[in-house]
């Protein structure tokens, strides 16, 4: 399910918010240095306060979380995995943040265990990913599922 293509997908848009922050962030600086210079007390403020809501928001909004989603799929790609035999009973509609990836919750029923347990299937990957009813096993990074075959 996931491959190079992801990790060039999150780099790519890294790249094109710092690529927005940038530029932004230096004009108003700008801004703000030829007020203080001028002494012209209003556009001071005016342009501190865009100065600062412009880093919370482009850090805030857009940086961070591409970086924790990059860190998440570094994660995936080299951390443990164990496999889960199951019949899905169920995919949430509802995506919800969880470890840095948007995800949907699915249950699944394992054969061998007759319980019934909650992983992790990123939103993105929706697309393609066998539907309620489904014998499936899956390799999962913790609760998140890394790959799934039909059975």
């Amino acid at each position: 399910m996931y491959s190079e293509q992801d990790f060039i997908d999150i780099n790519r848009r890294i790249h094109k918010n710092t690529a927005a922050l940038i530029p932004t962030v230096v004009v108003i600086l700008a801004a703000y240095i030829f007020a203080m210079k001028a002494r012209i007390q209003p556009l001071a403020m005016g342009a501190g306060v865009a100065l600062v809501l412009a880093l919370c928001f482009g850090i805030g909004f857009f940086l961070l979380p591409n970086l924790r989603y990059r860190g998440f799929l570094q994660d995936m790609q080299t951390g443990l995995s164990r496999e889960m035999e199951g019949t899905i009973v169920e995919i949430s509609d509802h995506v919800e943040p969880q470890d840095g990836a948007r995800v949907h919750q699915v249950r699944l029923l394992l054969t061998k265990e007759e319980d019934e347990r909650i992983v992790y299937l990123n939103a993105s990957k929706r697309e393609g990913f066998p539907g309620p009813g489904a014998k499936v096993k899956l390799s999962l990074y913790g609760r998140h599922i890394r790959s799934v075959e039909a059975l």
